[in-house]
């Protein structure tokens, strides 16, 4: 315990000591006695306490363990109120010959083992945390995958499982991101969540800080931080899920949680290959119960590899991401696009990395194959190469004129026209297209409400959507019972080609 607690009227001291046994004297001076002894006795072996399991220096730190050699002792004090749940069973040979063998082939369970292995290679890489979010139909397959990349480190099934439920409130979340700190945290059926926080969750785990509170002295109170890739599964996306409670999920949460669809396209949900079992519940019943029997182990011996190679793997690890994100990226792709590349690479480059120290039993290549496989499905689910945000406002504009183009723009040759809730004017230009005058207030409240207007108009007139003759987004326009007025001219170029 820390000596701190001695310092104070050691309550805290008394009650840890009472928890493990101690029968303490009622009587006060009884009390300090035990106090002064406490912190007077010559103590020759002390203990670095860390309130959260991951790297500290060149040690890994487990609940129950500390992996790796360091020049002081350190050990885990847990403080969060949540049960760490690693857990081991079976050998890491078992775990290879019964569960890892059965993921072989399919490309969603060899990404989950291979997300398993690379949480403890975030800081090895100097990565960001981040998350994936398998979506589909239930009984898809998308919890068993799940189960199976929980068993590198822990029981795959009741009582006690690695995975966690997403119902949970963020605060709660601060707790486990915390435990599962340099790991790999997996939280199951989004739609137990609450929608109206599930996007902030999204941003919490991926920032790795949590929220700064203060103490009773209103001093500010240190807050919560880790580095970790959270696995989610559920039924909905993130913007289906959002869109119970009215919001919108922004570019910055769809990219900190990849979405990728659970069915794999084989027919088989989210599995290609069945491995000789007569249909996807027997394959999955078997997949259950070896992990059950087996898991656990190969994450220790995992640590044990990382702490005794460090040095090597940080060169292969950062050579194997570039190389995922040149093979996998097309040229021209948005920076969005990379960001969230790097990190399906680094689990290809993870999974590769186990797979040459004989833990999965896979071929050379199988990770980097089956994670690509994964990006793909994510990339076309994210709807392409560009800037979320620009397809987005793009998607806005074009659909604010394909919904009011006809009902609230008045005719510039007509004078006298009675227009319910105008939103500015067209006009025909000299090849016979329509052009749209949209009134100040109208752009910056709806045509691009959500986005900031100057950037809008920037994106806008890059895309020629806006025509401007001058360095200004918009023009000076004389409009019937108006004095000159400026205005934003949206031209035909809109409704070319594809906004993506």
């Amino acid at each position: 315990m820390p000596s701190e607690l001695l310092q104070g009227d050691g309550i805290e001291v008394r009650r840890e000591l009472a928890r493990q046994g101690l029968s303490i004297s009622p009587i006060k001076a009884a009390r300090e006695l035990l106090a002064i002894y406490i912190q007077v006795w010559p103590v020759d072996e002390r203990a670095r306490c860390v309130g959260r399991l991951g790297w500290h220096g060149g040690t890994y730190v487990l609940p129950h363990e500390s992996v790796g050699q360091n020049s002081e002792r350190v050990v885990f004090q847990n403080a969060c109120g949540v049960e760490p749940a690693f857990a081991v069973a079976g050998t890491t040979i078992e775990w290879r010959d019964h569960v890892a063998s059965l993921a072989q082939g399919n490309s969603r369970l060899q990404f989950a083992v291979s997300t398993a292995f690379a949480g403890a290679l975030l800081g090895f890489a100097g990565e960001p945390s981040g998350g994936f979010h398998f979506t589909g139909p239930s009984s898809t397959g998308k919890t068993t995958a799940l189960k199976v990349g929980a068993s590198v480190w822990g029981k795959p099934e009741e009582p006690d499982p690695y995975w966690r439920s997403w119902r949970a409130t963020t605060n709660g979340l601060e707790s486990l991101a915390a435990l599962h700190n340099d790991g790999l945290l997996i939280l199951d059926e989004i739609n137990e969540a609450d929608p109206r926080e599930v996007g902030e969750a999204a941003y919490l785990l991926a920032n790795g800080q949590g929220k700064s509170r203060a103490t009773r002295m209103g001093t500010a109170r240190p807050s919560a931080s880790w580095r970790l890739l959270f696995l989610s599964s559920g039924e909905e996306s993130l913007s289906i899920f959002m869109a119970r409670a009215g919001l919108k999920p922004t570019a910055g949460q769809e990219i900190r949680l990849a979405e990728i669809g659970a069915d794999a396209g084989a027919g088989l949900g989210a599995f290609e290959n069945l491995h000789g079992f007569a249909d996807g519940a027997a394959f999955v019943s078997a997949l259950k119960d070896a992990a059950s029997l087996y898991h656990g182990a190969v994450g220790a011996e995992w640590l044990q590899v990382l702490v005794r190679d460090k040095a090597k793997l940080d060169t292969v690890l950062r050579d194997g991401i570039r190389q995922f994100v040149a093979e996998f990226v097309p040229k021209g792709a948005a920076g969005q696009v990379e960001r969230v590349a790097r990190r399906f690479g680094l689990v290809a480059v993870a999974g590769e990395i186990a797979t040459s120290y004989k833990l999965t039993g896979w071929n050379e290549g199988e990770s980097i194959t089956a994670v690509g496989k994964c990006f793909v499905a994510w990339l076309d689910g994210f709807g392409g190469t560009g800037n979320r945000e620009e397809r987005a406002l793009l998607a806005q504009v074009r659909s604010f004129f394909g919904a009011n183009g006809a009902s609230r723009f008045q005719d510039t040759s007509i004078e006298d026209q009675r227009i319910i809730n105008r939103a500015g004017f067209f006009r025909s230009a000299s090849d016979g297209q329509r052009e749209y005058l949209v009134l100040p207030g109208c752009f910056r409240g709806e045509v691009c409400a959500g986005f900031d207007p100057k950037s809008a108009a920037k994106i806008l007139r890059e895309r020629g959507w806006l025509l401007t003759g001058s360095d200004r987004a918009t023009q000076k326009v004389r409009l019937p019972g108006m004095v000159p007025t400026w205005v934003y001219v949206f031209g035909a170029r809109m409704w070319e080609g594809d906004e993506a």
